[in-house]
């Protein structure tokens, strides 16, 4: 959820890092710093899609957790304003 931290691609998807073994619930496909939105982005393949939306995820690296948020694809210009200006 930090706006600064960029995902490293191929990243493992969890919810929960306490219980073992760990179950995997998909990976970071893309993800990059987004100056127009002055945020990162990413994109990953989760297993159960749209029943995970708001679902707050882990992203568990060498030296930390990352915690994520799943949230909906299509974040800009939901109603194609911009598309139709």
């Amino acid at each position: 959820d930090d706006p600064n931290e960029v995902l490293e691609e191929g990243a493992q998807i969890v919810a929960d890092t306490n219980k073992k073994p760990i179950e995997m619930l998909g990976h970071v496909t893309s993800s990059y710093f987004s100056p127009n939105l002055n945020k990162s982005i990413a994109l990953g393949v989760v297993r159960g899609g749209k029943k995970m939306l708001g679902q707050k995820l882990i992203i568990p690296m060498e030296n930390k957790n990352i915690n994520v948020t799943v949230s909906d694809p299509v974040f800009l210009d939901k109603e194609n304003k911009r598309l139709n200006a």
